[in-house]
Parts: structure tokens; sequence; C-alpha cells
């Protein structure tokens, strides 16, 4: 359960937080693969997520959202891996499915809390 609450958390996060506020679920060492891009360090990552909400594809202003579906997760002592899919979708009237894809995520246990290691996101 713990590992899901982070994963629906940057979900939530990806669209009404703030960028600070989605580092506290990485690891410093993360890193994210994407549409033949690879960020790799919570900085860069950081750097390639405000350059999406640049972009108007998520935050508060975007009127996105994430939802996140058919969620499996296995855990073996600290580490663990996920796959769910993703719709982003536009807030708007009438609201519109603006993409569908998969996130394959690796966390680790660090200091008690569940971080994302690793996120390959795929169309």
């Amino acid at each position: 359960m713990e590992i899901t609450d982070t994963l629906y958390a940057f979900a939530r996060l990806a669209d009404e937080g703030t960028i600070e506020q989605i580092g506290e679920l990485l690891t410093a060492d993360i890193e994210w693969a994407m549409a033949g891009t690879t960020w790799r360090g919570r900085a860069q990552v950081l750097d390639g997520l405000r350059s999406m909400r640049a972009l108007g594809h998520a935050g508060p202003d975007s009127g996105n959202r994430h939802v996140v579906t058919n969620q499996e997760v296995r855990a073996e002592s600290d580490r663990a891996t996920a796959h769910a899919y993703f719709l982003l979708v536009s807030r708007g009237a009438p609201a519109a499915i603006l993409a569908v894809g998969s996130y394959r995520d690796e966390l680790r246990r660090v200091t008690g809390r569940w971080l994302i290691a690793r996120r390959e996101v795929a169309s």
C-alpha cells in the first residue's frame, strides 16, 4: 500500500503540486526514460519535469489530470517494481484523453519511505 501511495501521490502532484514536492518522491540517483530521452539524477529529472510544465502538459495551470490504473506492484525487501497504465485527461468540457501510455517503475525504500528510483514512460 505504501508503494502505490507513492505512485498515486506522484500523479496527483504532477497535476496539483510543486516541483519540489515531486522531488521528495524521487531518489537522488533517479533515472527517467521517456520519448527517447533519459534524465539522470534528481536535479535533471526535476528540470525535465519543469520543461513539461512549461509546455502545458502537466502542473496546476495545465488543467490536465493524470489517471493511473491497472497498477501491479511486486516488492521484495527494500526494492519494488511497478507497472501501470496512465491516461492524461484534459479538464475542459468535454474532457478529452490527450495521451495513453504506461509506466514501468523501480522503487527503493530509503530511510523508511518508498521512493521512485527509475521510471520508464512508454506510449
